[in-house]
């Protein structure tokens, strides 16, 4: 099956299951990308959402470490544009997580996370948390480096 076919074969499909949606995806690379990227970053990566032209990242991170996070309550974690905690539950376990596991322990540590902790809840350095986040959003975690704004050009009217 060449890329354009299997390509064809997404939208039809797509298209068949999502009837009202305003637009498909038709590029086998557009397909690929996201689930490229999440295997690029390993274990810190659950799944990815395509989402327009960009990806949401679904992610469990240990609070401690994180400034951003520990010692805020979740609704003061969130940051616009960059991430959300969706889940929190425990950084430690009887259990340890393979360092070839992609879900990060995620399937040891599931049942024990809370899927709706009150936005009032303080984040301590013993939490692990489950997060929806850019790829921009996820790179400042994971460095500590605050990417650069995002500059765009204008050209001038002639």
């Amino acid at each position: 099956m060449s890329s354009d076919d299997f390509a064809a074969t997404v939208s039809r499909t797509m298209r068949a299951g999502y009837p009202e949606a305003l637009t498909h995806s038709r590029s086998v690379s557009a397909l690929a990308a996201p689930s490229f990227a999440a295997a690029m970053m390993g274990r810190h990566v659950l799944g990815v959402m395509p989402v327009e032209r960009g990806s949401l990242l679904f992610t469990v991170v240990d609070v401690a470490g994180h400034p951003e996070l520990e010692g805020h309550s979740i609704h003061e974690a969130f940051k616009e544009h960059e991430w959300r905690v969706l889940a929190v539950g425990p950084a430690t376990s009887r259990h340890s997580a393979s360092s070839t596991d992609t879900l990060g322990g995620f399937r040891t540590y599931g049942p024990a996370f809370d899927w709706r902790p009150p936005h009032g809840r303080i984040l301590r350095h013993d939490d692990r948390v489950v997060l929806v986040t850019t790829r921009r959003g996820l790179d400042f975690l994971i460095t500590g480096v605050q990417p650069l704004p995002v500059v765009r050009c204008r050209h001038p009217a002639h």
